[in-house]
């Protein structure tokens, strides 16, 4: 469960979590299981976080840092990433359906069982990704601009040419 210290503090503001999490460098934020759905996360800095089975539903992320953050089956159901630094991120089981990850940095990222429908990755950097699959990504919405690693570019250019126009 949610550490509701770390709730708390994030609920009240970006401005107020970002100054926390630099007085507190040590600490790592647990937001399992939280519900922060329709909080503003914009350009939050969540590196790190234990975001396990977080509802996010609804969220605005844009701009913010998840790098290395655990999102084991969080719901990010039409959640707006555009620009977030997620490189290394667990997405494992996550829901990202109708996401908006324009220009996000996924690079490294897990993504066993993620469920990508509709969700938009306009150039998103999904390279080096583990257990990411076309299958996945043609589930998507769009890849215009993605930056892929070679093999999954070339099955989805012959499965799905459309994602990347």
């Amino acid at each position: 469960m949610a550490n509701q210290e770390h709730v708390n503090i994030l609920k009240s503001g970006t401005a107020e979590w970002n100054n926390w999490r630099a007085e507190n460098p040590g600490v790592g934020p647990d937001l399992s299981w939280a519900n922060l759905s329709g909080v503003d996360l914009a350009g939050a800095n969540l590196e790190g976080a234990n975001m396990k089975l977080a509802f996010c539903k609804g969220c605005a992320m844009d701009g913010a840092i998840l790098k290395g953050a655990n999102l084991y089956g969080t719901n990010l159901e039409g959640a707006s990433l555009a620009g977030a630094q997620m490189s290394g991120a667990n997405f494992e089981g996550a829901h990202l359906i109708g996401a908006n990850l324009s220009g996000a940095d996924l690079s490294g990222g897990a993504f066993k069982l993620a469920n990508l429908r509709e969700a938009v990755f306009e150039n998103a950097d999904l390279r080096d990704c583990s257990r990411l699959t076309a299958a996945q990504l043609e589930e998507a919405a769009t890849l215009r601009g993605a930056k892929l690693d070679p093999l999954l570019l070339e099955q989805i250019s012959v499965s799905s040419p459309g994602l990347l126009d």
